[in-house]
C-alpha cells in the first residue's frame, strides 16, 4: 500500500508542474505601406546599328534594352507608360533627323501574375506617346525590350546620329 501512495503523490507533483504559468498577452502588429509607381530604362548609350550612306531612304531598327514598370501602390491601380524622343543629331555635321521619324514597338511584355499590360505602337515620338497600358490588382511589375525604328531619309550625311529617348509612367 505504501508504494501506491508514493505513486499517487508523484502524479500530483507532475500535474502541478505541467500547468501553464500566469502571463499577459501582448497584441502585436506591423504595417505594410503603399509604395510608389516607378519606371526604369537603360541609361547607357544604345546603338541601333550601322548602315552605309545612300541616295535612297531606309529604316534602321534595334532593341533599346529592358524597360520595367514597378507598381508598389497595391490595390486596384492603372498606369500608362509613355515615351518621347529628341531629334537624332549628327556628329560632325549634317541635318538632324526629326523625332517624327522615330517609332517605338514595346513587343512582348513580361508581367507579374496580377498585371495585365498591353503595348501600343507609336509611329512618331515628337510628343509624349503612350506605349504600354497596365491594370493591376495588387503589387506588380511589367518589363519589355522595345524596338526602336528610325526612318533615315535619302542622302543623309555620314556621321553618328544621337538622340535621347525618355520614358515616363503615370
Amino acid at each position: 500500500m505504501r508504494k501506491l501512495f508514493l505513486l499517487a503523490g508523484t502524479l500530483s507533483v507532475l500535474s502541478a508542474t505541467s500547468a501553464l504559468p500566469a502571463g499577459a498577452a501582448t497584441p502585436t502588429t506591423f504595417e505594410v505601406t503603399a509604395g510608389a509607381l516607378s519606371i526604369s530604362a537603360p541609361t547607357a548609350s544604345v546603338s541601333l546599328g550601322t548602315q552605309v550612306a545612300s541616295n535612297g531612304s531606309s529604316t534602321i531598327s534595334g532593341p533599346l534594352g529592358v524597360v520595367t514598370v514597378s507598381d508598389l501602390r497595391g490595390g486596384s491601380t492603372t498606369w500608362v507608360s509613355s515615351v518621347i524622343s529628341t531629334s537624332f543629331t549628327p556628329t560632325p555635321t549634317g541635318t538632324a533627323n526629326p523625332a517624327s521619324n522615330v517609332s517605338y514597338a514595346a513587343g512582348t511584355i513580361t508581367q507579374s501574375a496580377n498585371l495585365v499590360a498591353t503595348g501600343v505602337d507609336a509611329a512618331n515620338l515628337t510628343g509624349v506617346s503612350p506605349v504600354v497600358n497596365g491594370t493591376s490588382s495588387g503589387v506588380s511589375t511589367g518589363s519589355w525590350n522595345p524596338s526602336i525604328s528610325v526612318f533615315v531619309p535619302a542622302n543623309s550625311a555620314p556621321g553618328i546620329y544621337s538622340a535621347t529617348i525618355t520614358h515616363s509612367v503615370a
